[in-house]
């Protein structure tokens, strides 16, 4: 039997329902094999041929996770897939082709559609930001998007999301795979996307490859103000590690302000993301006290 080409990496916490369903959707093919990292210690899977399931009794995150999942692959392409993510027809096929067809391509970048078939294109493809874009995430403010209309196959992208996201292992292993102190997750992916472009290995959109995806499930897991502080700090770690520590500084700073002016528009605007204004308190003031501790992480590394 030949030896896998394409393995999938699928990092799995508190979300053993949605893994179960991808697993049930992927292909029976010896080209490609399906590797799930069980953080959360809840998925209940048996392996089977082309399926195995990694579990390493904590939560690794999704960097810590992922790289895990890449060390114990055989394929010499990697794909970073979410779990609520579906492939659309044959995507694992096509990505094969892809990497065949653009043989100078470190990685590619599939189509990402929500649910209703919308391209997610303006959330998934985005320019690299700068630091002062990352300050205005403070005020609750991302200024960094991606383009209107959706771009042409074979376009570069400096920064896509990690929800779908084809690599070559060597490109990935190249640049030391996913830095693991983005924990549990956020702003990992940038990470890897500033130091892939760095080390001149470009990401091209692959649109023939599409997966379905829901945007913010992972919400719904921390709740609000375990993703407010996971995403902060994930952030300040950016700052600091690619614009300096006194960028960081500065956002740790200016974070108990945006809470602060958050706080005051509460009576009149509640954030869709919170599921009712007292949480949303809640969660401002956490995330407040959380910036000015310098981010420390939780015991469990949940957040």
């Amino acid at each position: 039997m030949s030896s896998p080409r394409l393995s999938t990496v699928v990092v799995v916490w508190r979300a053993a329902a949605d893994a179960l369903e991808l697993a049930r959707t992927f292909p029976g093919d010896p080209r490609h094999e399906l590797l799930l990292v069980d953080n959360g210690g809840d998925l209940q899977l048996d392996e089977a041929p082309g399926r195995r399931v990694l579990r390493p009794g904590r939560n690794l995150g999704f960097a810590g996770g992922s790289n895990l999942g890449a060390r114990a692959a055989t394929g010499e392409l990697l794909l970073f897939l979410n779990p609520d993510a579906r492939p659309v027809d044959d995507a694992y096929a096509r990505l094969l082709a892809g990497f065949e067809a653009q043989p100078a391509a470190a990685g590619l970048v599939p189509r990402l559609l929500s649910p209703d078939g919308a391209p997610q294109a303006r959330w998934q493809l985005r320019p690299l930001p700068g630091a002062l874009a990352l300050l205005a995430h403070a005020f609750f403010w991302n200024p960094t998007r991606g383009p209107r209309a959706e771009p042409a196959a074979g376009t570069p992208v400096a920064q896509p999301a990690a929800a779908a996201l084809a690599l070559r292992r060597s490109a990935f292993e190249r640049v030391g795979g996913f830095d693991e102190g983005f924990h549990p997750a956020w702003f990992e992916d940038v990470d890897l996307a500033r130091r892939l472009a760095a080390a001149g290995l470009p990401l091209l959109y692959h649109p023939a490859a599409a997966f379905t995806h829901r945007i913010g499930s992972s919400l719904a897991t921390l709740g609000y103000a375990g993703f407010l502080i996971a995403y902060d700090r994930g952030l300040a770690r950016y700052l600091a590690r690619h614009h300096g520590k006194a960028w960081a500084g500065a956002f740790r700073a200016l974070v108990p302000l945006g809470a602060l002016a958050r706080l005051a528009l509460l009576p009149l605007v509640k954030p869709t993301r919170a599921p009712s204004r007292r949480a949303a308190a809640r969660a401002l003031c956490a995330v407040a006290r959380a910036a000015v501790a310098g981010f420390p992480r939780d015991r469990e590394g949940v957040a």
